[in-house]
């Protein structure tokens, strides 16, 4: 190894790379994890943190700013970058281009439709298609099996994850019908693949989207206090469509592939293991000795064993109730192409096991004991008091447990909490049990939140918290909203407008205070309800203009103890009167996106007058039309007569979920 200390007093160097925008592999000798922020701000890339320092990827004018900071740099390898751009054009390589990449998804699953289902979630930042294939052996229904999570290349640069990845799932189309445990695996199992979470990255070979932001670092828990961090939590679209996916899709394991060093970093990384440690640490260090036994690439706590990091993919993976890893696969970040059958060969054993692993546990299917019907719900498990949440159209769950006895809580809103105690996992056999679980409807019970979609960062050596301790009703058990923090929870279903207050804020210890606003979507428009200043707290939300909210965001003044939130005079479950407006024929709206006017349609038609409304994002009521028969054409305009601003709005036929409206330019 050649050796290049920079000294703050020397005022020219002569660059040892092509280009300015090229990256050596450098270690900073004085550096520890603690230092990563300090020398992310710089713009270099950190691989990992050891013994001997902190590995980078910088660029000539970035190792100077470091100098000039007091960090002394060792070269390990002069134009990384040149290095990788060399392995990616290997005429024999089989990095595949983006234009390959879309075209042989599309081949693959036009070719074997039996097992595998190609779907676009959604556009990167620059508009590139993020593809999923599920391979299951009915893939185009949702069916009650564990579901399981591969995914590469959240950092554009880090190619041999899209590689691995995308080996993964050719291996499993070739090798289903002939090969015993995969035929298996994939009759079994619901697997996700997502070889190219970052196709504006792997196209320019950076870190970042589009957008210049670090997608593991714009994830919603514990969000902030990073560099690239994004505007807001999930303010990319990639994060927002995998996002989409998760609470579609929830599964048992959730791996995101990286590269730069080796090791099976699992949550949390938003602080070290002597601050808090995962409540189920038991499961996940099981899981990942396993990955381990095959890959001998060791594993830990991520900010222990390399750096702190805030908004990160496993941590919100694990705070939603799934076993989530990053796991680093190889010292290069696009090693030569020769390379990536070795490093597959090497996982492929881990995979394999991970997607067995996913059928041991507990699993069932949660219904409504009148109606026989799914029911989305939290299943609550004990002794670690830790939450996931089933199927929202099938209603299976599936969480993997060793051996043992458990008790179960499942809780939906405006059903009765139902809890089952002793619930053997057996450690024989498939290791498994299976649970049919059907809950009853209660008018009485309230709508509370259902889920934590982000929050900002905490400070863990004096927060040991967590924000799914707000979700749920009232308990006394509290997340600490530290002052200036926000956290943003969905209630699940909206909340309406009727007389009096319709939300309560409780409060469970301290005097701090809270703004609370809500909104239809988790994105805004942002409306202020008021302040939480009281152990329980009443809001009006007609009062703040609005017809009904289903987000809500609050902000601490001060450490806030949020306890819960919960509707009032509003259950989570429709009583026989609410059936009956529920029942209302569905609308279609065409053309959409219109322009400057669009036509309604009811299927069956309305016998008498009924009422359409039409809100911003915000839930403010806009315009209202009265609509009898089968259609009518809507001209959108405001009260002033004026045509309404292109964007987003929401039309509702009476209380039935409101429609997406887009108007254009």
């Amino acid at each position: 190894m050649r050796t290049w200390i920079l000294i703050f007093l020397c005022a020219f160097v002569t660059p040892l790379i092509s280009t300015p925008e090229s990256r050596d592999l450098i270690r900073i000798t004085n550096a520890t994890r603690d230092d990563v922020r300090n020398i992310e701000h710089s713009g270099a890339w950190v691989n990992y943190v050891n013994r001997t320092g902190v590995v980078v990827e910088a660029t000539v004018n970035q190792q100077r700013a470091l100098a000039e900071k007091g960090y002394r740099i060792e070269i390990i390898t002069p134009d990384i970058t040149g290095i990788y751009e060399r392995n990616f054009q290997e005429s024999d390589g089989r990095y595949l281009t983006y234009a390959e990449y879309c075209d042989t998804m599309a081949v693959i699953a036009t070719t074997n439709p039996a097992i595998c289902r190609l779907e676009t979630l959604g556009l990167s930042y620059r508009g590139n298609l993020l593809l999923m294939m599920k391979i299951s052996d009915n893939p185009q229904i949702d069916e009650p099996e564990p579901a399981v999570h591969f995914e590469g290349d959240i950092h554009g640069d880090e190619k041999i994850g899209w590689a691995i990845t995308f080996e993964l799932l050719k291996y499993l189309v070739r090798n289903y019908s002939t090969d015993t445990i995969v035929t298996r695996l994939v009759d079994s199992r619901e697997i996700y693949l997502l070889p190219m979470y970052n196709p504006d990255g792997y196209i320019s070979s950076s870190r970042y989207n589009g957008n210049s932001v670090d997608l593991n670092r714009n994830w919603g828990w514990m969000w902030g206090d990073e560099i690239s961090q994004g505007a807001s939590p999930f303010s990319e679209p990639e994060n927002q469509a995998v996002l989409a996916h998760i609470w579609r899709n929830p599964a048992v394991t959730f791996v995101s592939y990286h590269a730069g060093t080796t090791f099976i970093s699992h949550p949390w990384s938003y602080c070290y293991s002597y601050q808090n440690a995962i409540p189920e640490l038991n499961l996940i260090q099981f899981l990942s000795a396993r990955y381990d036994h095959w890959t001998h690439y060791t594993y830990g706590q991520g900010a222990d064993s390399m750096y702190l990091i805030n908004g990160s993919t496993k941590d919100f993976d694990y705070g939603y109730g799934m076993m989530g890893w990053s796991i680093e696969v190889h010292l290069q970040k696009t090693p030569p192409a020769s390379e990536i059958d070795p490093c597959f060969n090497l996982n492929l054993p881990a995979m394999l096991e991970l997607i067995h692993l996913a059928g041991k546990g507990i699993h069932g299917m949660v219904t409504d004991v009148l109606t026989g019907t799914p029911v989305p719900c939290q299943i609550w498990v004990r002794p670690a008091d830790w939450l996931s949440y089933n199927s929202p159209t099938v209603g299976d769950f599936h969480r993997f447990y060793l051996p043992g006895t458990y008790t179960l809580t499942f809780r939906a809103p405006g059903y009765r909490d139902t809890t089952i105690e002793n619930v053997i996992v057996p450690a024989t056999g498939d290791s498994a049990v299976w649970l049919e679980v059907r809950l009853t409807p209660d008018s009485t019970a309230p709508l509370f939140a259902y889920r934590h979609i982000y929050n900002s960062f905490v400070n863990p050596s004096s927060n040991r918290t967590y924000p799914v301790r707000a979700l749920g009703p009232r308990d006394s058990t509290a997340f600490l909203l530290d002052n200036g923090k926000t956290i943003c929870l969905d209630m699940g279903k909206p909340v309406y407008n009727r007389e009096g207050s319709e939300l309560v804020i409780y409060r469970s210890s301290g005097t701090a205070s809270a703004q609370v606003q809500g909104a239809q979507s988790w994105q805004g428009l942002w409306v202020t309800l008021g302040t939480a200043s009281a152990p329980e707290t009443y809001l009006d939300i007609g009062s703040a203009g609005l017809d009904s909210v289903r987000f809500l965001r609050l902000t601490a003044s001060g450490t806030f103890y949020l306890d819960a939130v919960e509707g009032v005079n509003t259950s989570g479950i429709t009583t026989d009167k609410q059936r009956q407006t529920d029942h209302q024929p569905p609308l279609r709206i065409f053309p959409n996106p219109a322009r400057t006017t669009a036509v309604v349609y009811l299927n069956p038609p309305t016998q008498q007058p009924a009422t359409l409304k039409l809100t911003d994002p915000a839930g403010r009521t806009v315009q209202t039309f009265t609509i009898a028969g089968q259609s009518r054409t809507l001209s959108l305009k405001g009260p002033d007569g004026r045509r309404l601003k292109p964007g987003v709005y929401f039309l509702r036929l009476n209380r039935q979920t409101p429609v997406r409206l887009v108007i254009s330019e």
